[in-house]
């Protein structure tokens, strides 16, 4: 069956969870780039410059039926309509528990879990703690989220210091009553954990922790080239070998993430930021989590939730190759493969697996899409025998030289104009934040000597910082 679509896409939803006090009010949060998605016919790398891109229709196939559920795994049945209750007020039908509900909810039937490749408490941290708060100097605001901004700072060496010393950097905030009541002191504590060990080509670093009387600091590399959402939103869409090139940046990224049993959660274009060489570097690490089999943690974005979370069948790694799946779509197409006004729409579609394809896609892609998108999780696309090495295998990578990808020896498609270390203009202009929101940042807090000093209940949840 074929149809012509001219697809009208609602506002990008907010990564999950929110506030629980809002919940019932908003159930689908507008993206902080309220924009109109454009499509364009043909396109393989964006224009130097934003300019009016014109939207054609598209003719689509449209899966008349959903792949098929596997009778091996008989506890992941299909589910065809929306969660009774909304997912993201989890958190309201158990006030006094965390948002990770490992602990608390019994375990059903699953894979048996597998061991790690690696340790992460067998990395080294490297964190720099000779470094102090005091040493870096404002410059400039590159975004805001929902209890914090992410600030472009730079560092002011000793005299000492070699003449290559790194200056520029991105210094990440969040507001502690904000963690606090939103209660994502645990997540904040497993980024700062899995970020400190970590390290590859493909995610940033984080090089320095820090907190003071209002809010806790996570000094990262700035990577200046801007987030893929806007290069993908100025070009329409992407040419399968320009999605190759970063599909493939991302499997390696996820690969190695996944040799730790860490899951990312929150994969989307707004995630991905391209450095100075146009290189993907993978940022915000708020989700992610160490998971040697299952969690029942509730959190992402909606248009790339895997139907596991949205039935609260349990999730893990493969979840993350589910979001591989619709960013290969959303780059290739122009939009997720699901979407919808609300969030209960999202989770409808998605449950009910219908995807429609444009014409001019490939067999190929459409293979790999579907592998990822396969609502079994037992047979999805990286989650098989040979796990990651499935993906990598896979005939659409065929031509594709791993080794040098990860070395950055290969040209990529799109080079962001970047001339300076702290250029910003693939960054909004955003004002600065008021010095008394920054305390720590802008002077020296003085602190109380002992006699004096009254117990902090709010920093002492922040030890590690």
């Amino acid at each position: 069956m074929s149809v012509t679509l001219l697809p009208v896409l609602p506002r990008r939803s907010a990564s999950l969870p929110i506030s629980p006090d809002v919940a019932h009010d908003r159930p689908c949060c507008p993206s902080r780039h309220g924009s109109t998605v454009m499509v364009v016919a043909d396109s393989t790398s964006p224009p130097s410059s934003p300019g009016q891109v014109i939207r054609p229709q598209l003719t689509v196939d449209v899966d008349s039926q959903p792949p098929p559920y596997s009778a091996k795994d008989p506890d992941h049945s299909p589910c065809t309509s929306p969660p009774r209750s909304p997912p993201h007020s989890l958190s309201e039908s158990a006030p006094d528990q965390d948002m990770d509900h490992d602990d608390v909810l019994p375990l059903q039937p699953s894979i048996p879990a597998k061991p790690p490749v690696r340790l992460l408490d067998d990395e080294e941290e490297h964190i720099h703690r000779s470094l102090r708060l005091q040493d870096f100097e404002l410059r400039g605001t590159l975004g805001t989220g929902t209890f914090g901004r992410v600030l472009l700072v730079k560092y002011r060496p000793a005299a000492s210091a070699p003449a290559n010393t790194t200056r520029f950097f991105a210094m990440k905030v969040l507001q502690k009553t904000e963690v606090i009541r939103l209660r994502q002191v645990e997540h904040v504590k497993a980024e700062r954990r899995i970020l400190s060990r970590v390290r590859h080509p493909f995610i940033v670093d984080l090089y320095a922790t820090f907190q003071d009387s209002l809010n806790i600091y996570m000094l990262l590399s700035y990577v200046p080239g801007g987030e893929l959402f806007t290069h993908l939103r100025r070009a329409g869409r992407f040419s399968p070998d320009v999605t190759r090139f970063y599909l493939a940046t991302i499997v390696l990224a996820l690969k190695y993430l996944h040799s730790f049993n860490i899951i990312y959660r929150d994969l989307k274009p707004e995630n991905l930021l391209l450095d100075n060489r146009g290189y993907l570097r993978l940022t915000d690490f708020g989700f992610a989590k160490v998971v040697d089999d299952r969690t029942w943690t509730l959190c992402g974005t909606p248009e790339y939730l895997a139907p596991e979370i949205i039935q609260s069948d349990g999730h893990g790694k493969p979840a993350d190759w589910w979001a591989c799946g619709i960013l290969a779509y959303e780059m290739m197409v122009g939009h997720p493969p699901f979407f919808d006004e609300t969030a209960y729409g999202i989770y409808d579609r998605i449950l009910k697996g219908k995807i429609q394809w444009p014409r001019d896609m490939d067999p190929l892609s459409r293979t790999l899409i579907r592998g990822f998108l396969n609502p079994d999780r037992t047979q999805r696309l990286g989650n098989l025998l040979a796990g990651a090495d499935d993906v990598l295998d896979h005939p659409w990578f065929r031509g594709v030289d791993w080794g040098a990808l990860e070395r950055r020896e290969i040209r990529a498609p799109i080079v962001p104009h970047v001339t300076s270390f702290d250029d910003t203009r693939h960054f909004a202009r955003l004002p600065l934040p008021p010095p008394d929101q920054i305390p720590g940042l802008v002077q020296r807090e003085d602190t109380p000597s002992s006699p004096q000093r009254c117990f902090d209940v709010v920093g002492f949840q922040f030890n590690e910082f």
